[in-house]
Formats: structure tokens, sequence, C-alpha cells
């Protein structure tokens, strides 16, 4: 059973686990063109409750989650296992029930369901079925109800989110399977580096790119030497930004670690913030916006 045609569905926003949220928003206000979403805010919807704020960066929400003081939740748990960093995409649906139901029929492993007093229904898939991913799906009060839309600017495009993978047709494959995806392009090896093989979905209106190793002996193999320590997941997030300088130079200025500054073969500038500088997410920014390519490897 695939409910793709029977529910509709559309990415919402990537989360952040970290220690302090005024610390996070700091961090992005100072060096990326972000606009408020939402204030920060308590929720109480799963145990230990958390604290919680998001923002709009680059056409994408980005959230910031961090423990309530006081409180053991999953959050200290992700944090003392994996550090600070990405923790979850979110997917809001119009109706959470046969989606649900399909994926357990399918033997995807469904947790932390939660039905609201107002409505409301969350759930999400397990990172165990998701190749290392914890996706949550939310079905909103009203999914047709006018919802805010970020600001374009022009000075930044949130480009997509990494998933480092073992399998790379397998993860492909389930993302299509579960989510309505275009095609962006079939994996393929770095045209760049050669060192890891790459493919794009656009899943739910958000692109995500999926890394796999060449293979044995491979040189520099960050694909491999991610798993082999933490497993599958989220890898990293690419910016695309116009004041690529102008950031850079901020960057360096106030002793961020930026690492792999360089141009790739189209001579298109890159550079990485160190998840040591970035609360535990390893952010790639791009140089320029709307070029060929732009962002993708």
């Amino acid at each position: 059973m695939n409910p793709r045609n029977d529910v509709r569905m559309r990415f919402d926003h990537v989360s952040l686990a970290v220690e302090s949220i005024d610390r996070g928003m700091e961090f992005f206000r100072r060096y990326f063109p972000i606009a408020p979403r939402h204030e920060k805010q308590v929720s109480e919807q799963s145990q230990g409750g958390f604290l919680w704020q998001d923002f709009w960066l680059g056409g994408a929400a980005v959230e910031l989650i961090e423990e309530l003081p006081g409180r053991q939740s999953f959050i200290a748990q992700f944090i003392r296992r994996h550090g600070e960093g990405l923790h979850h995409l979110s997917y809001e649906i119009d109706r959470l029930e046969p989606m649900a139901a399909a994926l357990k029929a399918a033997g995807v492993r469904v947790v932390d369901e939660h039905d609201f007093p107002d409505g409301q229904r969350t759930c999400f898939i397990s990172p165990r079925s998701a190749f290392g991913v914890l996706i949550q799906l939310w079905q909103p009060l009203d999914y047709d109800a006018p919802r805010p839309l970020p600001p374009e600017d022009g000075l930044a495009r949130f480009d997509h989110v990494a998933i480092a993978v073992s399998d790379i047709n397998a993860a492909m494959e389930f993302f299509r399977r579960w989510f309505p995806c275009e095609l962006l392009n079939y994996p393929m090896r770095s045209a760049s580096q050669g060192n890891f093989v790459l493919g794009h979905l656009a899943a739910a209106g958000f692109k995500l790119e999926f890394l796999r190793s060449v293979g044995p002996n491979t040189p520099d193999d960050f694909v491999r030497r991610f798993i082999d320590r933490y497993g599958e997941g989220m890898h990293h997030a690419t910016i695309d930004v116009r004041d690529f300088d102008g950031i850079l130079g901020m960057l360096r200025a106030d002793g961020m670690r930026i690492v792999g500054n360089e141009a790739n073969y189209r001579g298109e500038r890159q550079f990485f913030i160190s998840p040591q500088s970035a609360m535990g997410a390893l952010v790639q920014v791009w140089d320029g916006l709307g070029g060929p390519g732009a962002g993708s490897e």
C-alpha cells in the first residue's frame, strides 16, 4: 500500500539540536541573512518537553531545539550520543493516518506518535528505517490554511541537506516511494573530487543530496569515515550565498574554523564551516546564486 496519491505532503523545516538556542540564533544572525518565523517557545508535546525557535534562511525554515532546564528528554540523549547538530527533517501532511498505516504495513519503523487535543497529529519515521535520518510527519489543523512564505531577498538559498549512505540506490528509492519526489539526477561519481558518488532528489519540495563512498581504498574517503563514526545520516547542510567573500571574511575574523576552501571544476567557490564552530553542524557555503549546478557537489 502506498498512500502517495492519496495524501498531500510538503517540506516544513530542518531541525538542529543545540545546547543554547540563543547562541545558535546569534550565530545564524551574524553570518547569514535570516528572517524570523517564530519566537522562542516551550513545547510540551513530547516526554520532557523542549524549547524551540525557528527562522527563515534562503527559502527554507530552520528550527533550533534545546533541552528545558532541569529536564531529561530526547535532546539531551541526542547531544550526549552525537553532540549538537542536524537532528531531523520535518514534513507537513494533510492526513497522517493512512501514511502511518502504510509505513507500518511495509515494515517501516514509526515512533513517537502523538494526537493532540486540538486535532493536530504527529509521528516520526525512525532513523533505523530511513538511512539514519529522523523524519517528522506533522498533520496541522488545516493543511489548506494560508501559511507565511519565506521572504525572497536574493541573498541566500538553502540548497540542500546531504545524507551519507552505504547504498545510494536503496536510499533514494526509499524517499521516492514514500515522498512526492522529483528526480534531479541519478547517482554519479563526483566530477570535482572523484572520491564519492552523489545523487539528488527534491522530496516534497526540498532538495536532498545522497552521498556514497566510491569503494575500498578511496583516497580521502570522508563518506566512509563519517558512516564508520556516526552511522548513516545527515552529513551537512548547503547554503548558496550572494556575499560569499563578506561572510567568509567575517567568519575568519571571528576565529571560526573554515575547511575545504576551494573551487570545483566549474570554478565555483565553496568552503565548509566546521561543526566545531556551527553548533555541531557541518555547513557548506557556495559562492553565487542560480548558476548551473550551483551547490550540487
